[in-house]
């Protein structure tokens, strides 16, 4: 399966509403895990998504190396 960019966004997505409900889900039950287990959580999901917009970032340059690659006559006339 190939990974694309659409793909990323919605896991992106995914894991902020996984941080949002958790969040809720502690604020309204009152159920807490232990707070070192809490924090990273929270920090596993932020650079799971910094991970997941630098890799964005990557194929978005690389998409566009393949785009300019496929038009090469309109390099050489600028």
């Amino acid at each position: 399966m190939k990974v694309t960019r659409t793909l990323l966004l919605w896991i992106t997505a995914g894991l902020g509403i996984l941080l949002i409900a958790y969040t809720l889900f502690r604020q309204f039950s009152g159920i807490r895990l232990s707070e070192q287990f809490e924090r990273y959580l929270f920090n596993g999901i932020i650079f799971a998504a910094l991970g997941i917009f630098v890799y964005n970032r990557k194929l978005a340059a690389d998409e566009k190396k393949a785009r300019e690659a496929k038009e090469p006559g309109k390099e050489r006339v600028e």
